[in-house]
């Protein structure tokens, strides 16, 4: 019965690794170039920055924590916090977005501010 060391070690080498690390760079680069361009509007840039920031977590995750390798479940449970993430931000935007009819927002004078939806055309009432 003649077992190698390496029979459950997982296909990574040098080459692999190198080449993760310049596809990281590039896309570091690229987020950099994205935050640096002026004439874009903001919506756009945030949505390409994200997407290059979920392009590096996937690629760090499936070569540096080799969830290339494992079963579907694992990266499932891995990645679950991502989604859950996503839905209360979607769940919450309104509220921090100033969109709620219900939120107010009183400064650090007492003074209520008008939310962004609201035609309110005087001053404030002290």
């Amino acid at each position: 019965m003649s077992h190698s060391t390496n029979d459950h070690a997982h296909p990574t080498g040098n080459r692999q690794y190198f080449t993760t690390w310049c596809w990281l760079l590039l896309m570091t680069v690229f987020a950099l170039v994205i935050g640096y361009i002026h004439s874009m509007p903001e919506s756009i840039k945030a949505a390409l920055l994200v997407g290059v920031t979920l392009a590096k977590i996937l690629l760090i995750g499936r070569i540096f924590m080799h969830l290339k390798f494992e079963k579907m479940n694992l990266v499932m449970l891995t990645f679950s916090p991502l989604l859950l993430s996503a839905i209360l931000y979607f769940m919450t935007s309104g509220e921090t977005r100033m969109t709620d009819p219900t939120h107010e927002v009183i400064t650090h004078m007492g003074v209520e501010v008008p939310s962004p939806g609201s035609h309110e055309a005087g001053g404030h009432e002290k």
